[in-house]
C-alpha cells in the first residue's frame, strides 16, 4: 500500500495544477459570441474592460461591435480544461449585421441613437460595472480565498499520506502478531 503513496501525491498535484490553471485562465476576460452570415457561431475572448470587439477584421461592414454592460450575462464555461472545473465568465452575443449585442432579457438586438450611446458609455458607470463583474467572476480576491483551494488539497494530500502510512504500519503489526501467535501455537504442540 505504501508504494502507491507517491503516485497518488503526483496525481493530486497534477489535478491541483489543472484546477488552478482553469480558474486563473479567464480572470478579467469576457467571452463574446459572434454569428456569421452562414450561421456559424464563433467565440472570442476579450479583456473585461474593453469597450468594443473586432470580429473578422471588419469583414461585414462593421469594424467595431459595441460592448454594453447591461447585456453582459454570466455563463458557465465548460470548454477545454474547464470541462473538469467549469468557471463562470461574462458573455455577450453579437450578430454580423448589428454593432450592438443581443439583450439577454428580451432576446432582441436594440438600436441606439448617439445620445443614448453617449449616456450608456459614461466611463464611471462602465468601469464600476466592469469591476463589479471582475469581483464576481474572480478578479480581486483576498489572498486567503485564492489559497483556500491549495490549502484544502494540501490537507487532503497529507491526510491520504498519513492514512497510507498508518495502514502500512498496521498491516506490518498485524503480520508480526500473527507470526508471534503462530510461533506460540507451534511451541504448544
Amino acid at each position: 500500500m505504501a508504494s502507491y503513496a507517491p503516485s497518488i501525491i503526483i496525481i493530486l498535484v497534477f489535478v491541483l495544477g489543472i484546477f488552478v490553471y482553469s480558474q486563473v485562465k479567464f480572470q478579467n476576460k469576457m467571452l463574446c459570441y459572434f454569428l456569421r452570415p452562414n450561421k456559424q457561431r464563433i467565440k472570442k475572448f476579450v479583456p473585461l474592460y474593453s469597450r468594443h470587439v473586432v470580429f473578422d477584421r471588419g469583414k461585414y461592414g462593421i469594424e467595431r461591435y459595441r460592448v454594453e454592460p447591461q447585456c453582459i450575462v454570466l455563463e458557465k464555461y465548460t470548454g477545454g480544461v474547464n470541462k473538469l472545473f467549469p468557471v463562470w465568465i461574462p458573455t455577450l452575443d453579437f450578430e454580423y449585421w448589428n454593432p450592438n449585442p443581443r439583450d439577454p432579457s428580451t432576446g432582441k438586438i436594440q438600436w441606439h441613437t448617439p445620445e443614448v450611446e453617449a449616456a450608456g458609455y459614461n466611463s464611471s458607470a462602465y468601469v464600476g460595472l466592469a469591476r463589479a463583474m471582475a469581483n464576481q467572476v474572480g478578479g480581486k480576491k483576498s489572498k486567503l480565498m485564492e489559497l483556500l483551494p491549495l490549502i484544502t488539497l494540501g490537507v487532503a494530500a497529507l491526510t491520504l499520506i498519513l492514512v497510507f502510512y498508518l495502514n502500512s504500519n498496521m498491516s506490518k503489526q498485524i503480520t508480526e502478531s500473527f507470526q508471534a501467535m503462530q510461533q506460540q501455537i507451534n511451541l504448544l504442540k
